[in-house]
């Protein structure tokens, strides 16, 4: 359902549809579902549970701050690029209407080692002392651009491009006590 969704969006996807691309019988769906709506929501969650695995994946713990944000900032790049239809089905289908703010509510517990990531660079002022939340979803605007710009062959997302973007976003939220702009 996550490549029909993708390809011909939420409303131009008839459970038909799906039961034919799943070889089930419609009811056999409504069985497990209640609504379509229901099938969305736990791909949503399914792709947010998979993804705030990644994000943490070759952390170390021991490495400086920067260099565990950089790193969730490759995998985010690289689980993105390397699952497309992953990355399109959350920016479609991640907003309300078609998810509704309860169901975005259920991805906060996937996200908890992460937030507490940031909340940790606010306390140690190595990240701009603002609210976390906005300080994540400002590193997952840049880099959904970037793969935006990789998936769209609009640029070729070389490594030198990828980390002059992750450098970019860290020059963005990390924290400074410079006074001369004040």
């Amino acid at each position: 359902m996550l490549e029909l969704v993708v390809k011909q969006g939420y409303h131009a996807t008839p459970m038909s549809q799906v039961a034919k691309e799943a070889n089930v019988a419609v009811g056999t769906i409504y069985h497990y579902f209640e609504t379509k709506e229901k099938i969305i929501e736990a791909i949503f969650l399914m792709v947010y549970k998979d993804l705030s695995i990644v994000l943490l994946t070759n952390s170390n713990p021991r490495a400086t701050y920067k260099k565990q944000f950089t790193t969730m900032l490759y995998n985010m790049f690289h689980y993105f690029t390397s699952n497309p239809l992953a990355f399109y089905f959350i920016e479609y289908v991640g907003v309300p209407p078609i998810i509704s703010p309860e169901t975005v509510k259920q991805t906060v517990p996937f996200y908890t080692k992460i937030t507490d990531f940031f909340f940790k660079g606010i306390t140690e002022k190595r990240v701009k002392n603002m609210d976390e939340i906005l300080l994540m979803k400002l590193c997952y605007g840049l880099i959904s651009s970037v793969v935006k710009l990789k998936i769209k062959e609009e640029l070729p997302m070389h490594q030198k491009q990828i980390d002059q973007s992750i450098e970019a976003c860290w020059d963005t939220i990390k924290y400074s006590d410079n006074k001369l702009f004040t």
